[in-house]
């Protein structure tokens, strides 16, 4: 995979994703983050290595993704604009429509990198930001691939994964393009989004 963003461009993305949370002060040291984050792939990869059926997979993993991530915050920036007019009924079925569009999205990349292992380097603090956990996953004849992990407890409720950033590409960026096409797609009919993302 071809590293088409330089690590300023990456770290810009995620910054705005880190942009909707809550504003306490953070507690987290980076020690403390990249122990979280070795707990979250060490059960992405039990998960991944599991050989169960893929509708548990993904299943599983939209409760790893609900635990460990700020989806509430994560559904609000993908929507982008359009969340300001959806009452709290639409916002609340697009929280977990958007949770069964993740975990099938990244059960689908995942089994991509079957075989492969993800080792967790180190972290830096990035101040509001966040804290910026790098990992790489290595694999047999295949090249090595950079993965960065996001994370924050400015939201007030622990350590969460805020974005993960894949050779310099941001999920919740290329997720938050992806929702702004379909739901033009679909001319601005919010329900028809939510529909379509809750059946696949």
């Amino acid at each position: 995979m071809t590293n088409t963003f330089t690590r300023r461009g990456a770290i810009a993305l995620a910054g705005a994703a880190i942009a909707v949370l809550a504003a306490p002060a953070r507690a987290a040291s980076v020690e403390d983050a990249v122990s979280f984050v070795g707990t979250v792939v060490t059960e992405i990869e039990t998960l991944v290595k599991s050989g169960r059926p893929i509708d548990v997979q993904v299943t599983q993993f939209r409760k790893i993704f609900a635990d460990r991530a700020a989806s509430q915050q994560a559904a609000r920036f993908v929507m982008g604009v359009a969340w300001r007019d959806m009452t709290e009924d639409q916002q609340s079925r697009l929280h977990d429509a958007f949770l069964d569009h993740v975990a099938r999205v990244y059960v689908d990349l995942l089994g991509q990198y079957k075989g492969q292992t993800i080792e967790v380097t180190d972290g830096v603090d990035f101040g509001k930001k966040g804290i910026l956990v790098r990992s790489v996953a290595h694999g047999p004849g295949v090249d090595d691939v950079a993965v960065e992990w996001l994370a924050s407890d400015r939201g007030g409720s622990g350590l969460k994964l805020v974005d993960i950033i894949i050779e310099g590409l941001s999920m919740l960026q290329s997720q938050r393009q992806d929702f702004a096409a379909r739901l033009e797609r679909r001319g601005g009919d919010v329900d028809r989004l939510i529909t379509d993302l809750s059946v696949g």
